[in-house]
């Protein structure tokens, strides 16, 4: 049997990446330029740090020297400041010329150099030093220290909302601002899924990053795009897929990458299952669809019950469409009380990345958390 030429859960490249060519060129271009910094933002699953990671390899191949930084690593800025200053001291190779600047720059937190398990060079700093913002400060400064102006720096920074996670006591936005402002020789990408998180931050006037970016929205890919992939990536392994089964998956995903790839990928182990050998078909994508449904099942009731009844009830009625404006008769059809209860649990939804605020409405971003809801033996607990 062929292998499955689809990957879903984990970053793709290569054949199995869609090749957004307007996205990314418009992003490569941009941080060449070294006009603005940029932010790409759009929720989970729609393959930005894929496509930031296509970006950073092109930019590595142009003279670059490129850093990634997920901010989902770090719960704290003395991790911060040790993770971002290793992850700078590897892209110097380990110079001695690195060791000397780092060494005198984090001076205060103590640096050790060593060898990590993978046989790269990697920095220790003292994380017993209570971080202050001048420590914070010279850590955010050593790409452009070790820079130069034949190989400029690019860093990604990605879930970049989630610095304000890092310390309630210092100005992290300020700071990291402050910082980012005077490097002459780092472009910066912010990445972010916690769609309305990251748009404040850099669209709200009051807030440090306001009008710091060029800001860039990826979106679903084309629907002829996802077609063609499907239909290619089946072709691949000598399989056919008819064009209503595609249409299937295009509609079944709303067209979010992770879930393209998911429901092929499942389709292709049904229909390799069959006795018969036989074009991919609508019915195998059904097969595919109730499958995945069922292994997701149990994350979905575990989200359920983490909200509270009015989030639940608010979720369900999302649920069934999208909602522009949630007016007394949207409140009294689905047993809503007071708009501002309304409020309160629509900030958390979207707080949490459950529900989007787009270009049709408040709606739930994932549609087979969607279909759960409406498909299941869900009830909301008064």
């Amino acid at each position: 049997m062929n292998a499955n030429p689809f990957v879903y859960g984990k970053e793709v490249a290569g054949e199995n990446f869609y090749d957004r060519r307007e996205d990314f060129s418009r992003l490569v271009s941009t941080l060449e330029g070294g006009a603005a910094n940029v932010v790409l933002y759009a929720p989970r699953r729609y393959g930005k740090t894929s496509l930031a990671k296509k970006a950073l390899g092109e930019l590595a191949r142009r003279g670059f020297r490129c850093v990634y930084f997920d901010f989902m690593r770090v719960e704290s800025v003395p991790k911060f400041c040790e993770a971002y200053a290793s992850s700078v001291y590897a892209l110097e190779r380990g110079t001695v010329r690195a060791m000397r600047r780092i060494g005198k720059t984090l001076s205060a937190l103590r640096p050790r150099f060593t060898v990590g398990d993978d046989g790269k060079p990697a920095l220790e700093l003292d994380l017993g030093v209570k971080p202050t913002v001048a420590t914070l400060e010279e850590t955010l400064d050593l790409p452009e220290r070790l820079a130069d102006p034949k190989h400029p720096v690019v860093v990604a920074f990605d879930e970049f909302q989630e610095i304000g996670t890092l310390s309630p006591s210092l100005p992290l936005e300020g700071v990291f601002r402050g910082c980012i402002q005077r490097h002459r020789l780092v472009r910066y990408l912010f990445l972010g899924s916690k769609t309305h998180m990251i748009k404040r931050m850099f669209a709200d006037r009051s807030r440090p990053f306001y009008n710091s970016a060029a800001i860039q929205r990826l979106d679903v890919p084309s629907g002829e795009e996802s077609a063609a992939f499907v239909e290619a990536r089946f072709a691949s392994v000598g399989m056919r897929i008819e064009k209503d089964a595609v249409q299937t998956v295009l509609e079944m995903s709303k067209g979010i990458p992770y879930y393209v790839q998911a429901l092929s990928a499942l389709s292709f182990e049904e229909a390799v299952a069959a006795p018969v050998r036989h074009p991919v078909c609508v019915g195998d994508v059904e097969s595919a669809a109730r499958r995945l449904l069922e292994s997701k099942s149990d994350v979905y009731e575990s989200v359920l019950q983490a909200l509270s009844a009015s989030q639940r009830t608010l979720l369900a009625a999302l649920a069934r469409k999208p909602v522009r404006r949630f007016d007394a008769g949207f409140r009294a059809a689905n047993g809503i009380g007071t708009l501002s209860g309304l409020h309160s649990a629509l900030a958390v939804l979207l707080e949490k990345g459950h529900v989007e605020a787009t270009l049709r409405g408040y709606e739930i971003g994932d549609p087979f958390f969607a279909r759960y809801l409406t498909e299941s033996v869900f009830h909301v607990i008064e």
